[in-house]
């Protein structure tokens, strides 16, 4: 399950989603979204797996075990993959993106998304902050093109491309977004927004605000 803008960022590249497809961590919490509406049509068009039982879990199985044991639960591969606020709480990333590797059928797509910079949050645990080139160790069979991969803030649709660089408080809150709910933004604006204020106030140089990381891939096809 994720939030509100990893599900506006899938749909921006929604031609790339098809089934069947495999959700992990889909379990409803209350507070999240999932692509299980758009993407569920036909009985094993859309599964979705966690370590507990709940609301949108239709098989629990631990995706950081033995892939023998995974491969009973889920025998099948998966056109698409989402793996979306999943593995920051994984003790094991490694294997648990190894499986997800295998889970998808060649040429397959995963969308996975993970924090950059975001506050402790145990669901059980949390152990884990990622950059781009993380995720690109974590799934070294899977292209992650340029274009389906961004950065985004707690702000809805305030995506950024990987190439300007996660974006930094003072930035973040000169944005449009930011300027438009009120007077108290545009004050940290004007306080935080100019770099040498910053540097005097600071005693470091970079300050980001909570960003999450959105990167699609496909699964080389083996020549």
């Amino acid at each position: 399950m994720g939030d509100r803008n990893q599900l506006l960022f899938g749909r921006r590249h929604r031609e790339l989603f098809r089934p069947p497809c495999l959700e992990v961590g889909s379990r409803d919490e209350g507070f999240t979204v999932s692509f299980r509406p758009e993407l569920d049509g036909r009985p094993g068009d859309y599964v979705g797996v966690d370590a507990e039982s709940g609301p949108g879990v239709d098989a629990v199985v631990d995706l950081a075990g033995e892939f023998s044991a995974v491969s009973r639960v889920l025998p099948g591969a998966f056109a698409t993959v989402f793996c979306l606020s999943v593995l920051e709480h994984c003790s094991q990333p490694f294997r648990m993106a190894e499986n997800i590797q295998r889970l998808l059928a060649p040429g397959g797509t995963l969308y996975v998304s993970v924090p950059f910079s975001w506050e402790v949050h145990r669901f059980p645990e949390d152990y884990w902050r990622f950059t781009p080139a993380a995720v690109r160790l974590l799934f070294p069979g899977v292209e992650f093109p340029p274009d389906l991969c961004a950065y985004h803030t707690q702000v809805e649709n305030d995506f950024r491309p990987l190439g300007d660089g996660p974006p930094r408080l003072g930035r973040a809150l000169n944005s449009g977004h930011y300027q438009r709910h009120g007077r108290l933004y545009r004050r940290l604006s004007a306080l935080l927004g100019r770099s040498r204020l910053v540097r005097r106030a600071l005693p470091y140089d970079y300050l980001f605000p909570p960003v999450m990381l959105d990167m699609i891939g496909r699964l080389r096809v083996p020549s």
